[in-house]
């Protein structure tokens, strides 16, 4: 049998658990225009709900998927939406034609991506016309958004705020706002810089789109939907999925890795969570450590410090002591700068975002 687990990109039919809320609320939201700020952790299953939602929507709204991960410019912003245009148009000739009416000041090229198959629109930028470029790219969404609704999804949204000190996002709500058969969803990982750019009122974005932050799935979930995928295969006890999703935090991607292993395991061994665990720290080993080598000391002890009192009770003379820590203000500093290196987060408590690291850090 097929391996249904996965952790190394996107999740789909069997392979994806529930979310069945999650996904009727963006459903709703995509059906009446309105702009949703979908946010959780890395590997939290944005981007696989995302798609679930694209595949479940009828045929009567257009689906456009953008990723802006690794854009630095505005001009990298335009050549990704226009890299994606065939998910606007599959004709080629009529898309070609459309958007030459639109980006009359400036040349456009067509080609065939490789990997979709679909047409694939190329701007020629030059200094005189750049200026343009962003219009005629939100006007061709306009256009399209006339003859049928519109998904459009921008995910890593949280890039654009390196753009260009916040001119480029006021220009790019300016369009934003104008679209009223446009569902535009904002996604990304980096939440504390979303949580500026949405709810700060200085800021361009403020208050432009629901904010949908993705929770975890509940334990009963992941239990049905595990016992079901190795009905066919051996039995599995619901102790054992609970220990796994504890010791994951449940997290989806790293609970699938573990399954994915425990797949042809022998999970009558007592050892074989362990022994698992161990193989998934030690395939990350260099990762962990590169991040660790790129910490400040009073940064390492206050990792240390967190993933040993659970994000709880960081400020008391004996969990000072314990790292080596002198005063309360050391660590107020260090949490800062941890939470803006995407380490750390607040949510209650502080938490490690990456599960696997925290267990990695437990172990020196």
């Amino acid at each position: 049998m097929i391996n249904p687990f996965s952790f190394s990109g996107t999740v789909a039919d069997q392979g994806f658990c529930n979310r069945k809320q999650e996904q009727k609320d963006i459903i709703d939201f995509i059906q009446n225009s309105e702009n949703v700020l979908l946010h959780a952790n890395r590997r939290m299953g944005k981007t696989s709900l995302i798609y679930k939602v694209f595949c479940r929507l009828d045929n009567d709204i257009t689906k456009l998927y953008i990723d802006l991960y690794g854009t630095v410019s505005e001009n990298d912003f335009i050549e990704a939406l226009m890299k994606n245009a065939g998910q606007l148009e599959s004709r080629s000739e009529k898309l070609l034609k459309t958007a030459k009416e639109i980006f009359t000041s400036s040349n456009v090229s067509l080609s065939i991506d490789p990997v979709t198959n679909l047409p694939s629109l190329t701007p020629v930028f030059g200094s005189s016309k750049n200026s343009m470029l962003l219009e005629n790219a939100m006007l061709l969404l306009e256009r399209y958004s006339g003859k049928k609704r519109m998904v459009i999804v921008f995910d890593e949204f949280q890039e654009i705020e390196n753009y260009s000190g916040g001119e480029f996002e006021k220009r790019l709500r300016g369009f934003i706002q104008k679209h009223n058969r446009i569902s535009y969803i904002f996604a990304g990982s980096r939440q504390h810089i979303l949580a500026s750019m949405f709810n700060s009122k200085g800021k361009a974005f403020y208050k432009l789109a629901h904010s949908y932050p993705l929770s975890e799935i509940e334990e009963d979930d992941y239990i049905k939907w595990i016992k079901g995928l190795f009905a066919d295969k051996k039995k599995i006890s619901d102790k054992l999925i609970i220990k796994v999703v504890n010791i994951c935090e449940r997290h989806p991607m790293y609970i699938q890795q573990f399954f994915y292993h425990l797949w042809e395991a022998d999970l009558k061994s007592p050892e074989i969570i362990d022994q698992t665990l161990d193989l998934i720290l030690l395939r990350n080993r260099n990762e962990y450590m590169n991040i660790w080598d790129s910490l400040t000391l009073n940064q390492r002890k206050t990792l240390k410090l967190i993933a040993a009192n659970e994000g709880k009770d960081l400020y008391s003379a004996d969990s000072l002591k314990s790292v080596s820590l002198t005063t309360p203000s050391q660590v107020t500093k260090t949490l800062q700068s941890l939470t803006q290196k995407d380490i750390i987060q607040k949510n209650g408590v502080y938490k490690i975002q990456d599960i696997m690291f925290k267990q990695w850090i437990l172990r020196l």
